[in-house]
């Protein structure tokens, strides 16, 4: 008897296919689960006030969530983030502090300054990626020890504290009691989401993620959004410090440990393409709310940061597996 290699393809197909639902899908069942699971397990869990303290945890990694979600989109990596937390939370803080002048900097002005300095940084990374086609991995890596290296010299080592109150607005106050930490962090995520859904620019991310060459044969300027989504992510380093400098009260060229990981693990989580071309900032924010909701029901439960971290390492892993194998 003939071996039917028509009904293997056929279950082939259908399991490619279950796959890539799983992939569109499945973030979105695990939060569902995460949240059934520990509203049984703890009442604490599925409070108001809990809830919006897990958005408060997570805005931080959200902010720069957004910013990388860009740059995966395109088929980038960035490596700096954090270090570029730190450096440019210094700066802003060094100026508004008046740690260099005999008069501080106007908070804005300092912002500003802030801002610039980081996408200036951004652009080097970005630069060398798009010109001389070096994998984003590497070029963001020397900016991760460049930023690094200002961070320590800026803030001289040490912490800078007196910081204004203004500066510290972000991450403190609240709006009909909801942190102004999250409608930032909400409010960055929708304008972004808007720009991705709804502009040329948005749409030419996800043709040069998707197929680089193809992009280039539409017309699409591939070195210049390549060095675009870079850029924007440095950008959204200096928004992300902002709000931490207001959440610690202080400035410190370490406070950026740990931020490097968990935002691109949140995009991944979230259902973005590792290669790049599919994605968007919904999932993102699925992301990001799958690492705070299993963090926090975790801790409610009483279970240490070593069992957490283990529990976010068995759901990246998973998540990274279903998106390869629904992308072939």
């Amino acid at each position: 008897m003939p071996y039917d290699w028509g009904a293997v393809s056929s279950s082939s197909d259908l399991i490619q296919n279950l796959l890539r639902k799983s992939a569109v899908y499945g973030p979105v069942i695990a939060l569902i689960g995460i949240y059934v699971v520990f509203s049984i397990v703890t009442d604490r869990f599925l409070t108001y006030r809990n809830q919006l303290n897990i958005l408060r945890q997570v805005s931080i990694i959200g902010i720069l969530a957004i910013g990388v979600t860009f740059a995966i989109l395109c088929a980038e990596i960035d490596l700096s983030i954090a270090q570029m937390t730190e450096f440019t939370g210094v700066l802003v803080a060094a100026l508004a502090t008046g740690m260099y002048f005999s008069t501080t900097v106007p908070v804005p002005i300092a912002v500003l300054i802030g801002l610039g300095a980081g996408v200036s940084v951004g652009a080097i990374a970005g630069y060398i990626t798009s010109r001389f086609d070096v994998p984003s991995f590497m070029s963001t890596l020397a900016v991760l020890f460049l930023a690094d290296g200002l961070s320590l010299i800026v803030s001289d080592g040490r912490p800078i504290g007196g910081i204004p109150d203004s500066l510290q607005l972000i991450g403190r106050e609240s709006v009909a009691g909801v942190p102004l930490i999250v409608l930032f962090f909400l409010s960055l995520l929708v304008v972004s989401q808007l720009i991705l859904s709804y502009t040329r620019f948005g749409l030419y991310i996800y043709a040069v993620g998707g197929d680089r060459q193809a992009a280039r044969l539409m017309g699409i300027n591939v070195m210049r959004i390549r060095f675009a989504v870079l850029v924007i992510s440095a950008a959204f380093t200096v928004f992300a410090a902002i709000a931490l400098i207001g959440r610690i009260g202080s400035a410190n060229p370490n406070m950026g440990s740990g931020l490097l990981l968990p935002p691109i693990a949140a995009v991944i989580l979230g259902g973005t393409n590792l290669f790049g071309g599919e994605g968007n900032m919904i999932g993102t924010l699925v992301g990001v709310l799958i690492l705070g909701s299993l963090a926090n029901g975790l801790n409610l439960v009483g279970v240490g940061p070593s069992g957490q971290l283990v529990a976010q390492g068995i759901i990246l892993m998973i998540a990274v597996l279903m998106n390869v194998f629904a992308r072939g």
